[in-house]
């Protein structure tokens, strides 16, 4: 599994960019609102989320990893492909996204092209008790903190991950934050 490239971005394609990594093009698929963004030329890292099918290999890149996760939450629902995906974080950011779905927001998400008043409706059902909000501004992690990037790639959720190393001195090596957090974890 691909879970993130770092590369030259080489050209843009109507709908994606190629990034050049080691003499090979990836092609990667991008929101509206990241490809403005980016330059031709740029050295940029992609999270990346891969679709696989029968015919088709789809890499979706996100400059930032909580829009990957925000991205797998959303194809998580039936009836919410990758490009309903992609749909809505080209329309909406992140946090925009988490707080219409905790407050039930269905006009949100069927503003969006391609998501009906249905598929809005399940969006918010399938994913409101997944996600968590909170105003509690000492559980806001640095999502660059390389011991949070560690949880989140051992399959935390962004919320468990910040909790369980809300505690732990950050003046610790990774490696030593990481066992901590992990042993504290139930």
């Amino acid at each position: 599994m691909i879970a993130k490239i770092t590369g030259t971005v080489e050209e843009f394609l109507p709908h994606s960019l190629i990034v050049g990594v080691g003499g090979i093009g990836y092609e990667v698929f991008v929101t509206i609102a990241e490809k403005d963004l980016i330059v031709v030329g740029e050295k940029l890292t992609f999270y990346i989320a891969e679709n696989i099918k029968e015919d088709e290999y789809t890499l979706y890149g996100f400059l930032e990893l909580e829009a990957r996760s925000m991205y797998y939450q959303l194809t998580s629902v039936s009836g919410v492909g990758p490009k309903a995906g992609m749909a809505i974080l080209s329309t909406h950011k992140v946090d925009e996204i988490a707080s219409a779905i905790m407050q039930d927001n269905i006009s949100f998400f069927s503003a969006v092209s391609g998501i009906g008043k249905k598929t809005a409706q399940r969006i918010i059902l399938d994913l409101k008790g997944k996600l968590v909000m909170t105003d509690d501004e000492e559980l806001k992690t640095d999502s660059q903190d390389p011991a949070y990037q560690a949880l989140i790639s051992l399959g935390y959720k962004p919320k468990d991950a910040e909790i369980a190393l809300k505690d732990i001195d950050k003046t610790l090596s990774t490696q030593q934050r990481v066992k901590l957090a992990l042993k504290g974890v139930k």
